[in-house]
């Protein structure tokens, strides 16, 4: 049952997207997580439903687990504001790829890489953790709850966070074992779509905070005497 409410909840954010923000023309961070949502969607329907998916589930996480990070990076990139940032998220995002696809291709794709799961985890945990300093540190009117971003960012952290340690040990643990504590993925993924309907809720109907501006437009606003 509850594999099943896993596979199947990508489809509340989707529908939600498409009901609530389609017709308000959603910034280009929400379009880049749709697209993550449908492809995260659409390849779990392949290894559940084709032969081929079945047979190459090791080989399609490794793949994904690449085009995962790529798409998170540039989310984080577009919603952080600090330039410098943004020069330091190429620039590692672009060494983190490349220690990823080593690993993939070195990799015999017949269990579960947790190298790549892991290594994709940190980065992406750390890209949230940057996000979320920049924004506790704009001004008091901000209200970093009535950001579409935030949920979306929240959303990540729950996922990658209560993967992290059972992606690390995966790789050591029997088959009957995975199946015991794959639940936690299974309830990780549900909660994570769950927050990302919410973000996309809170776009369609917050009310557009005119103090959100990139991080480095606050360091020079004069201060009362």
């Amino acid at each position: 049952m509850l594999p099943t409410i896993s596979i199947i909840s990508p489809l509340l954010p989707i529908t939600l997207f498409l009901v609530f923000c389609f017709n308000k023309k959603p910034k280009r961070e929400l379009w880049v997580i749709f697209f993550y949502i449908l492809l995260s969607f659409a390849l779990d329907i392949i290894q559940l439903s084709t032969r081929w998916g079945q047979e190459n589930h090791f080989e399609i996480f490794g793949v994904f687990a690449i085009i995962e990070y790529s798409i998170y990076a540039y989310f984080f990139y577009l919603a952080i504001g600090s330039k410098l940032i943004k020069k330091w998220i190429v620039i590692i995002s672009v060494l983190i790829l490349i220690l990823l696809i080593i690993t993939f291709l070195r990799s015999e794709k017949k269990n579960f890489n947790s190298i790549i799961a892991s290594v994709e985890s940190i980065a992406i945990i750390s890209l949230s953790i940057i996000f979320l300093f920049e924004q506790i540190n704009k001004p008091p009117n901000h209200f970093i709850y009535s950001s579409a971003n935030f949920w979306i960012v929240l959303s990540i952290m729950v996922y990658m966070s209560s993967t992290l340690f059972l992606y690390i040990i995966a790789k050591d643990l029997s088959d009957d074992e995975i199946k015991k504590y794959w639940i936690i993925n299974n309830i990780s993924n549900t909660v994570t779509n769950i927050i990302f309907g919410i973000a996309f809720l809170v776009f369609r109907f917050s009310t557009p905070n005119p103090s959100e501006q990139p991080y480095s437009d606050y360091t020079n606003i004069p201060q009362k005497p």
